[in-house]
């Protein structure tokens, strides 16, 4: 083609070579390679740090979402068959709640320990309050039996009861009409009960609540907690009892970790010492001791031995929390002549306002039937709540006392 085609066809005049020698210079291109660079550059930080689009399916509404695993800071006291009863009792609140009934018309009228494979259990009895749906209770029992222990079975016993069987054994008798004098009450006279809070020195709040309660709590408290310092002198200038939540190595230790001021069964006679001294110097206005955790530590006779000879020294009762039913504290602390206390009932293992209440009042038949029960929680929300509740309808018959005036064995 020549250049006169060229020229007609493509258009390509001077002022067009012009511009391509300019484009073709060093500078620009050297230009538009550094923008092409940087652009590549921005996309690819954009594609690596930009968040993963979320599943449709996991964003429709009503999808179910993960629930985080919370951080474990408590050992689990209870396990086995206790455990699954108060997944039982919980189970009883809601379908109550589901069907619309009063909370406040439960009532417990016997509760008795049994033994399973050497721990212990609470078989009760409860008055459900009147429903008029009562058919749509039992489903909505079972149904949330199902979901928290599926090996518990419901059967109604007539028109007037049920009962919830936990692997083929009786937990819960269920009286579903109101019938006087159904079951005897227990009577005792004058029965007792103290109330121990366990984990004082993180929420100072809470402990406020606590000290504000129209009856007396003991207040147990950590040695190295970041609130130790204000918490006692709050319990001193209140007059409740003072005692040292002592930590202690557990059984599940890593995965329950009682902190690296614990006592543990590994330790030496004089670290256990040691350690002892340093814990209780923190708190010396401190009457007591109680264990936080320690499920392997308070059944390992040496080490209870030494530490138990450190509180007789000092003067000091020990509380036994119960957290293992092999512990060898009582044995120990008669061995010694340490004044030794032991918890009957745990309150708050599970955090529902009608399940403590629920917890208290078996704690109150246990001191209807022995003359004095130890119940032990912590410095929840909804123990502080139930505990204020409670106290307004609590058995008249019943005193609440300062640990240190029930009598040590």
């Amino acid at each position: 083609m020549d250049e006169q085609s060229r020229d007609d066809t493509g258009k390509q005049g001077p002022g067009s070579d012009s511009l391509l020698r300019k484009l073709y210079r060093p500078g620009p291109l050297v230009l538009f390679f550094v923008l092409g660079v940087v652009g590549l550059l921005a996309l690819g930080y954009y594609i690596l740090t930009d968040d993963t689009p979320p599943d449709i399916m996991s964003t429709r509404v009503g999808a179910i979402q993960p629930t985080p695993q919370p951080k474990v800071f408590e050992e689990d006291p209870a396990g086995g068959m206790e455990d699954k009863v108060r997944q039982a009792d919980l189970a009883i609140i809601e379908a109550m709640r589901a069907s619309g009934m009063n909370m406040s018309g439960l009532d417990l009228l016997d509760v008795e320990l049994r033994k399973l494979d050497g721990r212990p259990y609470h078989y009760q009895v409860l008055q459900i309050p009147p429903c008029k749906e009562r058919h749509a209770f039992l489903d909505a029992l079972g149904q949330r039996l199902q979901m928290r222990v599926p090996e518990a079975l419901l059967a109604e016993a007539g028109e007037t009861e049920a009962t919830i069987s936990i692997n083929g054994l009786v937990s819960h008798r269920l009286l579903l009409e109101i019938v006087p004098m159904a079951l005897p009450r227990p009577k005792a006279s004058g029965p007792c009960m103290a109330i121990v809070i366990d984990d004082i020195g993180e929420d100072i709040r809470v402990l406020k609540g606590l000290l504000g309660l129209d009856f007396p709590v003991t207040l147990a408290v950590w040695p190295n907690a970041s609130q130790t310092r204000e918490a006692v002198r709050l319990i001193r200038s209140s007059g409740h009892d003072l005692i040292v939540h002592f930590p202690m190595e557990p059984m599940g230790y890593p995965a329950y970790d009682p902190g690296k001021d614990a006592l543990f069964t590994t330790m030496s006679e004089e670290m256990i010492r040691q350690r002892m001294t340093e814990n209780l110097d923190r708190i010396p206005d401190a009457i007591g001791v109680n264990n936080h955790m320690g499920s392997k530590f308070t059944a390992h006779a040496p080490g209870m031995q030494v530490a138990l000879a450190e509180l007789k020294r000092r003067g000091l009762f020990f509380l036994d929390s119960l957290t293992t039913p092999k512990s060898v504290a009582r044995a120990t602390a008669r061995e010694i002549g340490v004044p030794f206390y032991e918890r009957d009932i745990f309150l708050d293992n599970v955090r529902d306002v009608s399940a403590i209440t629920l917890q208290l009042r078996k704690a109150e038949n246990v001191a209807l039937k022995k003359g004095s029960a130890i119940a032990i929680g912590h410095p929840y929300p909804e123990t502080l709540a139930a505990l204020s509740q409670w106290s307004a309808r609590k058995n008249v018959q019943i005193r609440l006392l300062p640990l240190s005036e029930l009598a040590a064995e």
